[in-house]
């Protein structure tokens, strides 16, 4: 599930690539400017990860690991769509997919930082 802000252009070319199913928010019948945390808690049964650069009100203290169904923060401060698209297709060829789900991830563009109930996990490409 991608934030509304990155949106159709960020879905559309991963979906192209085929390393994820994505959909925006808006396509999933969110409204445009809806709260991250309503969205958070409504996506938790769906089973989709939450793609997202609002670094300032969501982490791993506010959304604990394994409350929800997976975070997934670009942390570029000034992001576009081709470094959101890298970032995500970096993260899904690195192998390490399988750690997002019910976790905080933090996307670089050398790496990740993963926040699971266990602990962190730092990957690199």
């Amino acid at each position: 599930m991608i934030d509304y802000v990155f949106g159709k252009p960020v879905a559309d070319a991963l979906n192209q690539i085929r390393v994820v199913s994505a959909k925006t928010t808006t396509d999933h019948g969110f409204r445009q400017n809806a709260e991250d945390e309503e969205i958070i808690r409504n996506i938790a049964d769906d089973g989709y990860l939450f793609l997202t650069h609002d670094r300032n009100t969501i982490d791993e203290d506010r959304f604990p690991p394994c409350s929800h169904a997976g975070i997934i923060i670009v942390r570029d401060k000034r992001w576009t769509e081709e470094k959101v698209f890298e970032r995500v297709k970096d993260f899904c060829q690195s192998g390490h997919k399988r750690l997002a789900p019910h976790c905080v991830t933090y996307l670089h563009e050398d790496g990740a930082i993963i926040h699971t109930h266990e602990g962190i996990v730092r990957v690199n490409w």
